[in-house]
């Protein structure tokens, strides 16, 4: 095996990749597994935090289910499945995947939250589908709110429907993109 180490290091800002090259003779103590190891992807969470931080359900508003789990799917820009159940991102949607749009959402999301990452879904109050097999709520990734990345980058657009009944209408991404306690207002005849 080659006792060259390579290192990769992933910040999740789109299009980003840090390649640390470390020369040969540094690497003559190790072992081939510490060098199989070292020579595997690193996903940084924040630029200042290199270690991995763990989620707990104290993260988590409200009173419906909140998870913690991996990224087993990326669907499209506002859904993905974490350990295998389906999660829509609360107040967030996406172009179809049949539009350059849709792609560019989804391809966006793979970057930013790949299969594997670690998420916290803290699942929407207002919006507990019933009978449905799927969790509606804000998806937590990489140190990162889904719902806001997608809308802050333009790749989604908000589900204003949903405002009226949402736990994070009030939240600032949400406020931001159009959620606003006027329009919350209006809805409930205010």
């Amino acid at each position: 095996m080659n006792k060259k180490m390579i290192a990769l290091v992933i910040i999740p800002i789109v299009g980003l990749i840090f390649i640390i090259s470390i020369p040969e003779s540094s690497t003559q103590n190790l072992s081939d597994d510490d060098i199989e190891k070292a020579s595997k992807p690193v996903i940084v969470e924040s630029i200042s935090d290199i270690t991995s931080s763990q989620f707990t359900v104290q993260d988590c508003s409200g009173s419906a289910k909140c998870i913690i789990g991996t990224v087993t799917k990326i669907i499209d820009g506002s859904s993905i499945h974490v350990d295998d159940q389906y999660v829509r991102f609360a107040l967030t949607s996406s172009p179809t995947l049949k539009s350059l749009e849709g792609i560019e959402s989804k391809n966006f999301i793979q970057t930013i939250c790949p299969v594997g990452s670690k998420v916290l879904v803290d699942e929407d109050d207002g919006q507990n589908p019933e009978g449905h097999n799927r969790i509606i709520g804000v998806v937590y990734c990489n140190n990162m709110i889904l719902n806001k990345e997608i809308l802050d980058t333009n790749l989604g657009y908000l589900s204003s429907r949903f405002c009226e009944s949402s736990e994070f209408a009030r939240e600032s991404w949400a406020q931001k993109h159009g959620c606003s306690d006027i329009f919350i207002a209006e809805q409930n005849g205010s």
